[in-house]
């Protein structure tokens, strides 16, 4: 089996997914009931239809197999401390940290550490991801009470993943120079003399 399991620039999109659906019943689901024995399963004849929500998640981002097989290990050691196995977007965003996209944890604490140590001034983001949920965040921190806000950013952050994965997350803008004008200007007034 190839290690490749989702590429978007494969025309045969139907044999994509059948892979994905084929990894994720083979592998995904049977570790799943052996990580969360006290969930409650009923994939009792239901095993495909399951197979293929968490594949349609995974389809178009660019997911290796060594990127889900990474997933199930985090799966794992969060079923320590987690009743229920990771829901097929939950698993996704798995996938996604095992690919390279930061955690929302990661995130929220460059975020955290830019507004304490540059307040004020332009900041150097270390990824698109965490710029963009920045801006997508920081004005509500000041209105919404820390939980709220927290909520707020994972559904940001889940929301950001997606474009994440599919390559379409826009880059950091280009900081505009910012020349302030020269001091005789404050005493020449507007310019609409």
């Amino acid at each position: 089996m190839s290690n490749q399991i989702s590429t978007i620039h494969n025309p045969d999109k139907r044999q994509d997914n059948d892979v994905l659906v084929k990894v994720v019943s083979n592998e995904v689901l049977p570790a799943f009931k052996a990580y969360y024995p006290s969930s409650d399963f009923s994939w009792r004849g239901n095993l495909m239809m399951f197979a293929n929500e968490y594949a349609k998640q995974l389809y178009g981002m660019n997911i290796l197999v060594v990127h889900v097989r990474a997933a199930l290990e985090s799966a794992r050691l969060r079923s320590a401390t987690e009743r229920h196995p990771p829901n097929p977007i939950e698993f996704k965003v798995l996938c996604l940290h095992a690919r390279g996209m930061p955690t929302l944890e990661q995130c929220m604490s460059e975020i955290n550490e830019q507004r304490i140590k540059n307040y004020g001034e332009n900041k150097e983001w270390s990824e698109p991801l965490v710029y963009w949920l920045n801006q997508q965040i920081a004005g509500a921190r000041a209105t919404l009470a820390d939980n709220s806000w927290q909520k707020m950013a994972k559904n940001r952050y889940t929301e950001l993943a997606e474009i994440y994965g599919k390559g379409e997350l826009s880059p950091i803008p280009l900081k505009i120079e910012y020349n302030a004008p020269p001091a005789y200007l404050k005493y020449a007034g507007n310019g609409h003399g």
